[in-house]
C-alpha cells in the first residue's frame, strides 16, 4: 500500500511547496494516504533559532486543516491526513501537550534533532560531532531518544538513527551492533508504551544511504513485536516526494514485516504491507 507518512510543504519554516501541489504529486504518483507532518516550532525572524509558539502553531496547523477539508473532494482515491511532527525539548513539552489537546490530529511523530543544546541534523552539527568519538555521540542521542520515550506525547517514533546522517561524514558508515543493548531497550520501552516506529526514507538519498532506521533496527524492532510501523519519505519539496520510498518498502520486507499502520484521529489500524490485486486485474 502506497503511504506516505512524513511530508513537509510550505507550512513549515524548512518546507516548501502549497498542499495542493503536494497533493497533485502525490495522486499521479500512485499513493493512497498522505499525512503532513509539518513542524511545530517555526524559525525565528532572524532565522538563527527555532521557537514554539502556542498560537502560531495552532493556526498554521488550522489553516492546513482547512485547505485538506478544500482538496479532498478533488482527490477521492487519495485520502490526505493532518499530522504534526514534535521535536522533543525538554522545555516545549508542555506546550506541545497543550497544542496536542487542541487541534484534531491525525498522526503525531517524534524526533530528536538536538542533545544537550546542540543540532545533531540540520545547521551548525560540525562541533557536536567534532567534540565526541561515536561512542559518545550516539550513545547521547539514543539517551535523548529515550528521554523522548519517556515524555511519550506523540505516536511514532521518526526516523530513529538520524544521528548518523552526519555522523557517518565524522565516523564512517554507522554501526547498530555496539549499540543493540541500548538499541533493544529504546524498542522494549516503545512496546510497553504503545508507540510506533517509523520507516524513514529520506536517508536513501542523503549521506547514509540508507532508510532511517537501518535494516539491523528494523529487525530488533521486528524481534521486540514493534507492532506499529510507518514509511515516510520526509519530503520537504514536492519533488522529492517519492524519495527512497521503494527502498523503505522492500527494507520493510526483508525484516520480517507484512503490515503497516494507519492512522485517523491518532487511531490505529493495521493493514497489508502489500496490497493483493482483485480477482480478474
Amino acid at each position: 500500500m502506497r503511504v506516505n507518512y512524513h511530508i513537509h510543504n510550505q507550512y513549515s519554516s524548512d518546507g516548501r511547496g502549497s498542499t495542493a501541489e503536494v497533493c497533485e504529486v502525490a495522486a499521479e504518483l500512485g499513493f493512497e494516504e498522505i499525512c503532513f507532518t509539518n513542524h511545530a516550532e517555526a524559525l525565528s525572524p532572524a532565522g538563527d533559532d527555532w521557537i514554539l509558539d502556542l498560537v502560531e502553531a495552532r493556526q498554521r496547523y488550522e489553516q492546513l486543516q482547512h485547505e485538506i477539508e478544500r482538496l479532498q473532494p478533488e482527490y477521492p482515491e487519495l485520502r490526505i491526513l493532518l499530522g504534526a511532527e514534535y521535536e522533543y525539548r525538554p522545555e516545549w513539552v508542555e506546550t506541545l501537550d497543550a497544542l496536542t489537546d487542541s487541534v484534531d490530529f491525525d498522526l503525531i511523530i517524534g524526533s530528536v534533532h538536538v542533545v544537550d543544546g546542540e543540532q545533531i541534523s540540520g545547521g551548525a552539527v560540525s562541533n557536536y560531532f567534532k567534540t565526541r568519538d561515536a561512542s559518545e555521540a550516539y550513545g547521547r542521542y539514543f539517551e535523548t531518544v529515550e528521554e523522548m520515550l519517556e515524555w511519550g506525547g506523540f505516536d511514532v517514533v521518526a526516523h530513529l538513527d538520524m544521528a548518523k546522517r552526519f555522523g557517518v561524514k565524522y565516523y564512517g558508515p554507522f554501526d547498530a551492533k555496539p549499540f543493540e543493548s541500548q538499541l533493544g531497550g529504546l524498542l522494549e520501552k516503545m512496546v510497553s508504551k504503545g508507540l510506533g516506529l517509523e520507516v524513514n526514507t529520506s536517508g536513501v538519498v542523503q549521506t547514509p544511504a540508507e532508510p532511517y532506521p537501518s535494516l539491523g533496527i528494523l529487525k530488533l524492532a521486528r524481534e521486540a513485536h514493534v507492532a506499529t510501523v510507518t514509511i515516510g519519505t520526509d519530503s520537504h519539496v514536492p519533488t522529492s516526494f517519492e524519495q527512497g520510498w521503494d527502498v523503505g518498502e522492500q527494507m520493510l520486507q526483508r525484516a520480517g514485516f507484512s503490515e503497516i499502520t494507519l492512522f485517523s484521529h491518532r487511531i490505529r489500524k493495521s493493514v497489508p504491507l502489500i496490497t493483493e490485486p482483485e480477482e480478474g486485474e
